[in-house]
């Protein structure tokens, strides 16, 4: 038997498809490989774009919030810088009105020690009559109302009214004693009033002090008499105090009394409340006025006011001031004596309540 014998060529051929199989294998191993490594290359590129992209934008970020806090910061250093400059302007401010307000207390205290010592230099004020008045600061003129003229005249109202200013007390004091009613509030004011005019009377003067309510009466004797020396004046007060105001208010018998002194006063001083309440004239001449009646209308106290200075411009006009004290209840009475006093060029007045 032959034995079995392997074609050659087909060992070949078969080794021969092997080694190509093989070849193949390994061929497109290292293609697949490759392509792994491609793509694998591709995504590591594509994801660091992405981070980079992304570290970029939070940089940019992080970039503008540090720029926004540089800004932030900028802007307070300029606010507080702001601030210390108007904090020191301020302060300068004060330290230099502070200086002043110390150079305008030197100055008070320098004016005061100059005042002081002028005063202690001075010599004491001399009393310039008995009746003078020691309190402090005493006026000497009155809103122009200075006491002048060569022949002065004044005339005090000594009627019942001039006791007190409300009706009611003047009705309930008209009951009273003579000391009572001289004692009137109003009565003292009137008092210190005319002793006000009599210290302030010029040395060269003639002077003639009349008091009237019913009728009228002068003080020491009828006529002029010389201002000078304190013994007269003291003879003056001394009959002022004496009087009773009581009696209606008769300016008319004032006048009349006034146009009596001769040679005519050139200044007249009237010290009264209100308008008269009686007059000379008959009671005919006035409708409304009628004797008897215990209420005198402010109509018919007009009339007789109007009487009274009639007479009394009838023979001649000197400068008449008025010094008008308050009554209740007679609202004509100032515009009345203003018309009285501005014609003849003088004043009216009516005093603050603490004066004289």
């Amino acid at each position: 038997m032959k034995p079995n014998r392997r074609n050659p060529g087909s060992l070949l051929a078969f080794l021969d498809v092997m080694a190509c199989g093989l070849g193949a294998i390994v061929l497109l191993f290292l293609i697949v490989k490759h392509n792994t490594n491609i793509g694998a290359s591709q995504t590591v590129d594509s994801e660091s774009t992405l981070v980079q992209a992304e570290v970029l934008s939070m940089l940019n970020r992080e970039k503008a919030r540090l720029r926004e806090k540089i800004h932030q910061a900028a802007s307070q250093e300029e606010d507080r810088e702001a601030a210390e400059n108007k904090q020191a302007r301020d302060l300068e401010s004060v330290q230099r009105e502070l200086a002043r307000l110390n150079r305008a207390i030197r100055q008070e205290q320098a004016d005061i020690k100059a005042l002081q010592d002028e005063i202690v230099l001075m010599k004491p004020p001399q009393k310039a009559g008995p009746g003078e008045d020691t309190r402090v600061g005493e006026e000497e003129y009155l809103l122009g109302m200075k006491v002048e003229g060569p022949r002065i005249a004044i005339l005090i109202d000594r009627s019942a009214s001039m006791t007190d200013e409300v009706l009611v007390d003047i009705i309930a004091r008209k009951i009273r004693s003579d000391s009572e009613k001289q004692q009137g509030p109003k009565w003292q004011r009137a008092k210190r009033t005319v002793r006000w005019l009599l210290n302030r009377l010029p040395s060269t003067s003639e002077v003639a002090v009349i008091a009237f309510n019913d009728e009228a009466e002068f003080l020491r004797r009828r006529g002029w008499e010389s201002s000078q020396g304190e013994e007269v004046v003291q003879h003056w007060f001394d009959e002022l105090d004496d009087l009773v105001p009581t009696g209606a208010t008769n300016l008319e018998a004032g006048i009349d009394a006034l146009k009596q002194l001769s040679p005519p006063a050139t200044n007249v001083y009237i010290v009264t409340d209100g308008l008269p309440t009686q007059g000379k004239t008959p009671p005919g001449r006035f409708s409304a006025c009628k004797t008897g009646r215990q209420v005198v209308s402010g109509e018919c106290r007009l009339k007789i006011f109007e009487q009274a200075t009639h007479r009394f411009f009838a023979t001649s006009a000197p400068k008449t001031n008025v010094i008008l004290l308050p009554l209740e209840g007679d609202p004509q009475a100032a515009p009345a004596y203003w018309q009285w006093t501005a014609f003849t060029a003088g004043l009216l007045l009516v005093p603050a309540s603490d004066w004289p």
